[in-house]
């Protein structure tokens, strides 16, 4: 009974330790809005500047950010230009805050779809944010040329499931005579 109570406190004192542990493991990462475009839907060749709010990295430290797309090896960052297949710009500093001051990013003049802009350091995953380029992004095939097909193959399978039908009605009564 002597050894139970030193191991029953030490069991306690673990659970509370990591009862009050996770809340400060979670606290590292950054709120998921923490960064920003000042526009979200932009067109070929425009311009949209990148903000990430203050205390979501250290004060002072080098940031990355990179631009995932289509060409999105074209994209300039203010006067950089990136040529990579994932455009990266490894020259910005946080500011004393622990944000990142506006970098202005100009897309392709045949940029199109969606691009992931990501911006994280040493000591934080950062945030990530999506930028549209021409409208809504192209998310599937052009069918209009195959429409006349889709509507005959359906058609035909149609068809077919009537005969198909049409057949086992025909067999279940003349089985039933």
């Amino acid at each position: 009974m002597s050894k139970l109570l030193p191991r029953a406190v030490a069991v306690l004192a673990l659970a509370a330790g990591a009862l009050f542990a996770v809340p400060v493991a979670a606290a590292a990462y950054p709120a998921d809005d923490a960064a920003s475009v000042s526009d979200a839907v932009v067109q070929p060749g425009g311009t949209v500047t990148l903000t990430v709010a203050d205390g979501t990295f250290g004060a002072n430290e080098p940031a990355t950010i990179t631009v995932t797309g289509e060409n999105g090896a074209r994209v300039t960052f203010g006067m950089v230009r990136a040529a990579v297949s994932t455009a990266t710009y490894r020259d910005a500093t946080t500011n004393a805050a622990g944000g990142l001051d506006p970098v202005r990013l100009t897309f392709p003049s045949d940029a199109r779809g969606a691009y992931t802009i990501a911006v994280f350091t040493s000591s934080s995953p950062g945030d990530t944010v999506t930028v549209t380029v021409n409208g809504l992004s192209a998310t599937g095939a052009d069918l209009g040329p195959y429409l006349g097909l889709m509507v005959g193959g359906g058609a035909l399978a149609l068809a077919g499931g009537a005969v198909a039908v049409a057949t086992t009605v025909v067999r279940r009564r003349r089985d039933a005579l």
